[in-house]
């Protein structure tokens, strides 16, 4: 058994960061994934610490004084939520404490943000979360804590989710005059220094649209959807024990009957 081989991709495809790294990573995994919407079979690295720690950044910007810098004011948030004054957590907020811009006039946290596009064709529609945006000095800045892995480029022009997030910004930030600035934020120890942040210029962000829609269009020309069959790539795939093309033999975690895969 198989999947469906006359799958295609929708008219208007939905794209976000997390399924245009799936298509530059592997496509079998990407039509596993996306166009199949197969649950994940193998377990993949945990979400809880990173979303524990967003949601505390949140917390602290957004009750009380709303200053990450006010020490009382962080050990009252994460003590109201279990956590130690002086723990991990605590030293996660520190680490962010140095990088938060000083004198926002505004500021969002957790920003859910959608961009349509029709012409030229193919259309899309592309969706993205921004996990805090501060307003300042002319510039939206974008903010995307990181708590895992170490950065995987040097500067965010090369990272497509940096480019997609500046994108989906900034028709927002043109309306109120503002430039557009993507950073990411490593608050892991082990990590010492950040990708250097992406300003894009108005041609940056027309050909940002323009490889998206080219991405779009390869969706629409592939056929084969072969996987990379890499033992590195699949061993971190969370379909690694399904895929006919997997190279990291694995065990689902859900039942699967003999002679599928995908």
């Amino acid at each position: 058994m198989t999947a469906r081989d006359d799958v295609r991709p929708a008219a208007i495809v939905a794209l976000n960061a997390t399924s245009l790294v799936q298509w530059r990573r592997c496509r079998r995994e990407y039509r596993i994934a996306r166009m199949l919407g197969i649950p994940a079979s193998d377990e993949g690295p945990s979400p809880d610490l990173g979303v524990a720690v967003h949601a505390m950044l949140r917390q602290v910007h957004t009750t009380g004084t709303g200053s990450c810098r006010d020490g009382a004011h962080v050990v009252d948030v994460l003590a109201a939520h279990g956590f130690d004054g002086d723990g991990p957590m605590h030293a996660f907020v520190e680490r962010h404490a140095r990088r938060c811009p000083e004198g926002a006039v505004w500021s969002a946290h957790e920003l859910d943000l959608a961009r349509f596009h029709r012409l030229p064709a193919p259309m899309f529609m592309a969706t993205g979360r921004i996990d805090a945006v501060w307003i300042h000095d002319g510039i939206a800045d974008a903010r995307d804590y990181k708590t895992g892995a170490p950065p995987t480029s040097e500067h965010l022009r090369d990272d497509p989710r940096a480019r997609l997030q500046a994108w989906l910004l900034a028709p927002r930030a043109a309306r109120k005059g503002l430039r557009v600035r993507v950073r990411y934020e490593f608050l892991s120890p082990e990590v010492v220094d950040d990708p250097v942040p992406f300003e894009p210029d108005d041609d940056e962000l027309a050909d940002i649209e323009e490889e998206m829609r080219a991405v779009v269009g390869e969706m629409w020309q592939e056929q084969e959807y072969a996987g990379v069959a890499d033992p590195t790539t699949c061993g971190w795939c969370r379909y690694r024990s399904i895929c006919r093309d997997s190279a990291a033999p694995a065990v689902a975690a859900w039942p699967v009957p003999p002679g599928v895969n995908v």
